[in-house]
């Protein structure tokens, strides 16, 4: 079989599942970066490869609605050349106050209501991409179901997966600095620092002096504008092998998100050994399932009792934590059974009329 990838960009989780597919058909991989400068000449360029490429292909596969799912997803119909949409996050919320979420844009709702519509199958990474209640920050209902009415598409839920590239004896024997709490994410923007909650982490931080906090990914645009409290170390953008290098000197991290699909930062944190502090958002509550600690409200005095709680454990229940994370992920969110749920859904519905 022959599949069809698009995306907007090429992200490391894109590139993961181009791997994971090749290994069992052929694929190719259509990436444009889509912005909304560029929105009306891609979906030029997008229409004529369709039109003229599209019986090439068994399938397509398209990571996240949005401008770029909606030609595939009538034009597959049209052809009959099955189409499957992975929903990621920012395509099934609408937070306003926060200037978040693609369903706040009347226009991109539009188009990902068109594309949920006529895909073959939806492939959430997790359940609350359909349906949740953030009770966590505003008791807002979120969701495609929540949405969007009379949605009819087949849903399948596909959860990441991530590769055990390292060793529970390297977990144990990492050099970690005492107290240390780490926290990626993309922060280009302030709805983005309040998106991700590093805002509570940099309210919180001078109050625990001697622990460290390690923030990454937080643009240089930002971090001109925020005080950054003496022990915080914020940097920008790191390549893998530097990441893993900073959680494998962490002992705990920190993920307190308004809004989550299923957080790869949080899970390769686990991977590598960090004990989790989380809000009950998105996959999260499943990713961790009784490890690490759970902030239940976005309150800057719960989250700090919070840190004090985990500033509490001793040496050996961080051990502990520690290879439970590690483990947690190992055995339930492999890439292999991403790989095996992805082959098995596109087989099921190509192989069916």
């Amino acid at each position: 079989m022959k599949i069809l990838y698009i995306a907007s960009g090429n992200p490391t989780f894109v590139r993961k599942d181009i791997k994971l597919l090749s290994e069992v058909y052929r694929v190719k991989a259509l990436l444009y970066t889509w912005n909304a400068k560029n929105t009306p000449l891609n979906l030029f360029r997008q229409f004529i490869y369709l039109i003229f490429s599209i019986h090439r292909f068994d399938a397509i596969v398209v990571m996240f609605a949005g401008y770029w799912s909606v030609l595939p997803t009538v034009l597959g119909k049209i052809f009959r050349c099955k189409t499957f949409i992975i929903l990621g996050g920012t395509e099934c919320v609408s937070y306003p106050s926060i200037g978040y979420g693609s369903l706040r844009k009347p226009l991109l709702k539009k188009a990902i209501q068109i594309s949920i519509k006529h895909a073959t199958c939806l492939l959430p990474v997790h359940e609350s991409l359909m349906d949740f209640t953030n009770t966590y920050f505003d008791g807002s209902k979120q969701g495609v179901v929540n949405h969007f009415n009379r949605i009819k598409t087949p849903v399948r839920v596909i959860y990441n997966g991530y590769s055990a590239n390292v060793a529970p004896l390297t977990i144990h024997q990492s050099n970690r600095v005492p107290n240390s709490f780490i926290s990626v994410a993309l922060v280009n923007s302030t709805s983005r620092l309040v998106l991700k909650g590093i805002d509570l982490i940099l309210e919180n931080a001078a109050y625990f002096p001697n622990s460290k906090f390690t923030l990454i990914g937080i643009c240089q645009n930002i971090t001109e504008r925020i005080t950054i409290p003496a022990n915080v170390h914020v940097q920008g953008h790191l390549h893998y092998e530097q990441l893993v290098a900073e959680y494998l000197k962490s002992e705990f991290v920190i993920q307190l998100s308004i809004s989550e699909g299923f957080p790869n930062a949080l899970c390769e944190a686990m991977t590598h050994g960090c004990i989790p502090i989380i809000s009950p958002v998105g996959a999260m509550p499943l990713i961790t399932q009784g490890i690490g600690f759970t902030v239940n409200q976005r309150d800057y005095n719960e989250f700090r009792e919070t840190i004090q709680m985990a500033l509490g454990l001793d040496n050996e229940e961080k051990k502990r934590l520690r290879a439970l994370a590690h483990q947690r992920i190992v055995d339930n969110f492999s890439e292999i059974k991403r790989k095996e749920n992805l082959v098995r859904t596109i087989h099921d519905f190509c192989s069916s009329k």
